[in-house]
């Protein structure tokens, strides 16, 4: 029952396979074709169905009766799926699909666009009893998906209530049906078809034609002095009347197993200690006493559950719960029993051993419960409790449980990540020396070195980052943790002089799948970029951005990253730069609070708008570098930027006074910087002020030291386009010289970033269909993209057009 499903896996651990099967439709289920045969129709005409009703309206089973004729999966929901992670886990493994999420609050959104983008030939999606949903966001969620669901989605939902989304919206545009009480309700024929009843008008007007009163009354012997029917009372008299029409020892193993939330054979044997439990399972499904088969398992009714639940607990059940804990397959039902049979002591150890895993694959509500019923003082429950604050943002809460958790690596590694987000840098790095000088396993170690090498670029301490950085790569290669080091190499320790090195070592020798590849891949484009292979830090940038569709999308900082690789890296291209700023801007609101990284975007766009020669939206990019200053090892750098393209605005402007007092602040900072100037030269950029001046001389003097001091990340000089190739050309060095022809590189002048994704693509011999499912378009488009590289290259064939791009030096 606990096993693999076809890409059911969230974090590589699977669901319970009972959560994607319908419930099996009995044989003597009362035929329902006045209903199901319109409903069926409408699902098919609208991105949503609704069916809402109290509970014991049939709700399921009139869900698995639209399955069994056009259902293409089956979500049963439980409380766990308040987790937007799990739940949208849950929604693509149901479709037969895949979505690997990371840890990115914007994960879940962007893996409901990949989803869709999936989806290619009709499908049903039935989520079943919604009412355990509880969280906005994965209300929020599902309205996304309605609004943006292709014409071959339907999804139906089955609640006791309407779910908090949009619906007369969606009411009010077609794009929805509903069915409740009303509609659900037995009609005569199919009452008589289920009863027989001569009084059959008297039951059908007390019970109002509610299924569960007239499923009970079947078996109850008739209608008596049965009230009128639809609240928890109603169905407690008529499931008294069933209960006590059983024998003693079907009384006693209902009870007995209705401790069990899901019930196999094996489960009903330890429980009841009869040897006979399945063919008593067998016995109850074929009367149809409120069980309800999946697969190998079976379910009581909720309403017929609760009614057992509350005879049970008018006597001891310890007992019952002790040996239910013995054959529960899931941890987190294994340890709930625990809590029940009075053994919290064991449920603690095991809730402590499981939970880390238990979380990650979105079972946070379960945690939570469980959390709420075992002691506070379990040092290892406590690392769940502060787990559970940080991710949601709470990091006093965080803070507070690590630090009561006790001295551990593990502990260490969580609590100093907390407090850096909390700016307390010094006492991060003390708690991070003291975890590093004990006995840990290297995956934490590699960890802790990484987040070390943060503490100390954030607080300026370069000499302290650097050796972190590269003892941190040193030990994941030496020790099989590159994984763990590409999951937290964060961009930002490109920024450390002489981490470059180490970060390209690592990267080359890493072999990576999945997302740990792509996390590679994205510091392996923005190196390419500083050595001067820019147009392989342009593919490799786009590539990566395309890879992470697949996963839902970069994460932001991540994509961030990318989208400025791309930017700088089209410098010395005309190609259209508008999508390659928009990306950028995208992200650089995303991660606006990120105060450090926000101004030098807006530096980046604005460079490549001053360079095409558009001052007023230049400008406006570098008014939007107001902002506070970063951290201590970044406000150099937001300042120097800041310098820069006011001397670049003031030099088109004419307005060399004010060009040069900035530009020469600039330098004289930027000669101080103790960090490696990733977004270019300001010493090119003054030199550029000179040369426009008409004062080479001194142009070549301010440059000459630059391009010495980028020998070895050429990129530098190259993302300054057209100032660099203005400079260089004063310049008899043999470095100056290769540099200024690859500036100078005749290139296809209307091609759009697009059209140079699929140049490049065409170059390396990819075939429409190959181009297609890189980029994720379709091949129709693909081809009217090739057309148009044909006509502005002026060739007419493939062959023509890459032969061209390798004379151009495009690869």
């Amino acid at each position: 029952m606990w096993g693999t499903r076809g890409g059911s896996t969230l974090g590589g651990v699977a669901f319970p396979e009972t959560k994607f099967q319908a419930p099996r439709l009995r044989a003597d289920t009362v035929d329902r074709a006045s209903l199901v045969g319109p409903l069926i129709t409408d699902v098919l005409s609208v991105p949503l169905t609704v069916i809402s009703a109290p509970a014991g309206y049939g709700k399921t089973t009139v869900a698995a009766m639209v399955f069994a004729q056009i259902g293409t999966g089956w979500l049963a929901l439980d409380p766990d799926d308040n987790d937007p992670r799990r739940f949208l886990t849950g929604m693509a493994t149901a479709l037969g699909h895949e979505v690997v999420l990371d840890d990115d609050p914007d994960a879940v959104r962007r893996g409901v666009v990949a989803l869709l983008n999936a989806i290619k030939s009709d499908a049903v999606l039935i989520l079943d009893e919604w009412e355990v949903i509880t969280a906005p966001e994965v209300a929020g969620h599902l309205e996304y998906l309605v609004d943006w669901a292709p014409p071959n989605l339907h999804v139906v939902v089955t609640s006791r209530h309407d779910p908090p989304i949009a619906l007369a919206r969606l009411r009010a545009r077609g794009q929805l049906a509903e069915r409740g009480p009303n509609d659900l309700r037995f009609t005569a024929a199919e009452a008589s078809a289920l009863l027989g009843h001569a009084d059959l008008d008297r039951i059908l007007a007390r019970t109002e034609g509610w299924p569960a009163g007239l499923r009970l009354l079947a078996g109850s012997g008739g209608a008596g002095r049965m009230p009128r029917s639809g609240d928890t009372g109603v169905f407690d008299f008529l499931a008294d009347e069933v209960f006590g029409r059983q024998p003693e020892d079907i009384r006693r193993f209902l009870l007995e197993t209705s401790v069990l939330e899901t019930m196999t054979a094996q489960a009903c044997i330890a429980v009841t200690a009869r040897d006979d439990a399945p063919d008593v399972l067998d016995r109850l499904t074929r009367i149809g006493l409120f069980i309800t088969e999946q697969g190998n398992a079976y379910r009581y009714h909720p309403l017929f559950a609760e009614f057992l639940g509350r005879i049970r607990n008018r006597r001891p059940h310890a007992e019952l719960h002790r040996r239910a804990a013995g054959v529960e397959a899931d941890p987190l039902a294994r340890a709930k029993h625990l809590v029940a049979a009075g053994d919290t002591a064991s449920a603690a150890a095991l809730v402590a051993e499981v939970g880390h895993e238990q979380l990650r694959i979105g079972r946070t509500t379960s945690i939570r419960r469980l959390l709420a019923t075992l002691p506070t003082d379990h040092p290892g429950l406590l690392v769940l409790q502060g787990d559970l604050a940080f991710g949601a943002g709470n990091l006093t809460e965080a803070r507070a449980a690590y630090e009561r958790a006790g001295d551990t690596p593990d502990v260490a590694a969580r609590l100093a990540d907390t407090l850096i987000l909390q700016g307390e840098i010094a006492a991060s790095d003390e708690l991070l020396g003291r975890a590093l000088n004990g006995r840990i396993d290297t995956a934490i170690r590699v960890r802790l070195l990484l987040t070390r090498a943060r503490a100390a670029q954030i607080s300026g301490r370069y000499t302290a980052a650097e050796d972190a950085v590269a003892q941190g790569i040193r030990t994941a290669a030496e020790q099989s943790a590159t994984t763990t080091a590409a999951a937290h190499i964060s961009p930002t320790l490109l920024l450390i002089k002489g981490a470059v090195d180490h970060l390209e070592r690592f990267v080359a020798a890493a072999r990576l799948e999945g997302l740990a590849a792509l996390h590679s891949d994205g510091i392996a484009a923005a190196i390419a970029m500083l050595r001067g292979r820019l147009d392989e830090a342009a593919t490799k940038a786009a590539n990566t951005l395309t890879g992470y569709e697949r996963f839902g999308g970069a994460p932001p900082f991540t994509g961030f990253t990318l989208a400025a690789t791309r930017l700088m890296s089209t410098a010395p291209s005309p190609v259209d730069i508008d999508p390659l700023v928009e990306d950028l801007r995208t992200y650089a609101v995303r991660l606006a609070t990120a105060s450090f990284m926000y101004p030098n975007a807006w530096f980046m766009i604005g460079r490549a708008l001053w360079s095409r020669g558009r001052l007023d939206e230049a400008q406006a990019a570098r008014d939007m570098m107001d902002t506070s200053d970063g951290p201590t090892g970044s406000a150099p750098v937001i300042t120097l930027n800041r310098l820069s393209l006011d001397g670049l605005l003031a030099t088109a402007r004419g307005d060399f006074r004010h060009a040069a007092a900035a530009l020469t602040e600039a330098v004289d900072l930027e000669d101080r910087l103790e960090v490696l100037n990733i977004y270019g030269s300001a010493r090119i950029r003054l030199a550029y002020l000179h040369v426009t001046r008409g004062k080479t001389v001194e142009a070549s003097r301010i440059a000459q030291p630059a391009l010495a001091e980028c020998a070895r990340t050429p990129g530098r000089i190259l993302v300054e386009g057209k100032a660099a190739t203005a400079v260089l050309r004063l310049s008899s060095d043999p470095f100056a010289a290769a540099l200024l022809r690859q500036l100078e590189s005749p290139t296809p002048a209307t091609l759009t970033a697009r059209e140079m994704e699929v140049l490049r693509l065409m170059v390396a011999g990819a075939t429409n269909k190959e181009i297609a499912r890189r980029l994720v378009v379709g091949e129709e488009t693909v081809k009217t993209h090739v057309s148009r590289v044909l006509r502005k290259m002026g060739v007419r064939t493939r062959g023509a057009a890459t032969a061209h791009a390798r004379d151009l030096g495009i690869s």
